[in-house]
C-alpha cells in the first residue's frame, strides 16, 4: 500500500472553495449527482467529482494496492487514469444514511483498465462509505470495500487472465463470484 508521509504538493491544493455546512442531504445528493447514475460514467471511472464537499486532505482507503490516498486532488488524478472511459462503467446500487454523520453507497464495478495490454477485469460490487466531519459537513473519509473481488483475484486477472479464469467464476451477469 502507498502512504503519503509528506502530504500533497503546494500545486496540488484544491483550488475550489469549499461548500461547508450544507444539510447532509445535500451532500448526499451531490456524492448521488457524481455517480453519473444515466450515464454510468461517475468519478469512480472518470475521477471527477464535486471536490467542494470534501476537505482537500480527505483519506481515501480501500483495498486496492494504491490505497490509502492522502488528498482530493491526489485521488481524483489516479481514478482519471485507472480505466477506460468508453469501456467501463460504474453503477449505483444504492445510496443510504446509516447514521447522522455517514453516508453509504453500495455500487457494481466493470472496467477495462488503462495498461498496454488493456485488460478487462469482470464486475464487481463494493460499498464506499463517506464520513462527513460534525463541525463543517465536508467529507473526510471515503472509505472502499470490496464485496465479490480481492486483491489477489484482481492482480491475477490482469497480469494472467487464463489463470484467474480458471481459478474463479464469474456468473451469467458477467459478475464475479
Amino acid at each position: 500500500k502507498s502512504i503519503d508521509f509528506i502530504g500533497l504538493p503546494p500545486t496540488c491544493a484544491s483550488k475550489k472553495e469549499k461548500t461547508t455546512n450544507l444539510p447532509i442531504e445535500q451532500i448526499q445528493q451531490y456524492i448521488y449527482n457524481d455517480w453519473k447514475v444515466s450515464s454510468q460514467k461517475g468519478y469512480y471511472i472518470t475521477g471527477r467529482l464535486n471536490s467542494t464537499i470534501y476537505k482537500d486532505d480527505c483519506w481515501f482507503d480501500g483495498p486496492d494496492p494504491d490505497m490509502p490516498v492522502k488528498g482530493i486532488q491526489k485521488y481524483s488524478n489516479a481514478a482519471s487514469q485507472l480505466f477506460d472511459h468508453s469501456k467501463s462503467f460504474a453503477e449505483l446500487l444504492s445510496i443510504s444514511r446509516p447514521s447522522h454523520d455517514v453516508i453509504k453507497v453500495e455500487w457494481k464495478i466493470c472496467g477495462v483498465l488503462h495498461l498496454p495490454w488493456r485488460p478487462k477485469l469482470p464486475s464487481w460490487k463494493g460499498t464506499t462509505y463517506y464520513y462527513i466531519d460534525p463541525i463543517d459537513h465536508l467529507i473526510y473519509r471515503h472509505e472502499e470495500v470490496w464485496e465479490n473481488m480481492s486483491v489477489v483475484r484482481a492482480f491475477t486477472t490482469i497480469l494472467v487472465p487464463t489463470l484467474a479464469n480458471s481459478i474463479w467464476k464469474i456468473d451469467e451477469d458477467g459478475i464475479a463470484i
